[in-house]
């Protein structure tokens, strides 16, 4: 009998603890894009655009013009004795220029944000090409909660 309450006194304390995540919808669209324009590679300008779709029209107090120029490069790192790659860097720049409409001080500003990583090669093309989605993705998504922060904060 005391092994059941202390089990339920345990339950209902941890299910009311009041968990939050961090990166939840209250906490992120204090901002509101009016102005959206997007160049580069197009696989990494699909997952931005598809990330920033929640801070259009959303009526917030800040409004910003945003301008993003994304770059994507393969390079090869080390090759084998052979001349064949055996390691590859993939990069993926993004170049962001806001300025805050609606306001008096209308100061365009630039910021650069990069991410790389480092892989090695696969013998097989196909698991090969997954991979490199897969990094992909991942990194734009880190890019893009950078310049969600940067535009939060400004």
């Amino acid at each position: 009998m005391k092994k059941f309450f202390i089990l339920i006194f345990i339950t209902l304390t941890l299910t009311s603890c009041g968990y939050a995540p961090i990166y939840s919808e209250k906490n992120t669209t204090n901002f509101e894009i009016t102005s959206f324009k997007i160049e580069g590679n197009s696989e990494v300008n699909n997952i931005i655009e598809n990330s920033l779709q929640k801070f259009f029209n959303n009526n917030s107090e800040k409004k910003y013009a945003i301008s993003i120029r994304t770059d994507y490069s393969k390079i090869i790192v080390t090759k084998d004795t052979t001349g064949k790659a055996t390691n590859f860097k993939l990069v993926i720049n993004l170049s962001l220029n806001y300025k805050k409409t609606g306001s008096e001080n209308n100061k365009e500003k630039m910021i650069n944000f990069s991410e790389s990583q480092i892989i090695k090669r696969d013998q097989n093309n196909y698991e090969q090409g997954n991979y490199e989605n897969i990094l992909i993705r991942n990194m734009s998504e880190l890019l893009i909660n950078q310049v969600i922060l940067q535009l939060t904060r400004s």
